[in-house]
């Protein structure tokens, strides 16, 4: 009788230590989790290791839509990029529109080169001289913009 009660006392604070060392990894885990540690472990490109810039921009409106075309600058001891999405909005960042198509010669940036980024908003009459905002967003996630006016 004495044996088995020495055992079970044994196993209460085995099962004690033990639902300590859980309970402790479980709140670990989800404070990293959280906090946005882990999420940024099993990211292959941060967002940080990638720097462009427009340089310049046009918007020329007709007939047919508008036409942006950008000179994208990636800049020296960046990761190389490529352009996912462009935006055309007003100043008041109404947007005007959004395409995924685009003309990038090389299609991929790389550190320290220009690249010219071209898309058409089609449908999308402009008066010349409106105030535009281009928002360009790469793979990575990074959005750089560039406010210019519509020419004709």
């Amino acid at each position: 009788m004495w044996a088995m009660r020495l055992r079970r006392s044994v196993s209460n604070i085995v099962a004690v230590i033990l639902l300590i060392v859980i309970a402790v990894t479980v709140v670990t885990v989800l404070y990293m989790w959280l906090s946005g540690v882990i999420s940024l472990v099993y990211t292959n490109m941060s967002a940080i290791h990638v720097k462009v810039t427009i340089t310049n921009a046009s918007v020329v409106s007709n007939s047919s839509g508008a036409y942006v075309v950008t000179l994208v600058y990636n800049l020296p001891g960046s990761a190389r990029t490529s352009i996912a999405l462009g935006e055309l909005e007003f100043s008041n960042d109404t947007l005007i529109c959004s395409n995924s198509s685009f003309r990038v010669p090389s299609g991929v940036i790389y550190p320290g080169d220009f690249a010219k980024a071209e898309f058409i908003c089609s449908d999308v009459s402009l008066r010349a001289g409106t105030p535009v905002k281009i928002v360009l967003v790469t793979t990575q996630g990074v959005q750089v913009t560039y406010m210019t006016s519509v020419s004709s």
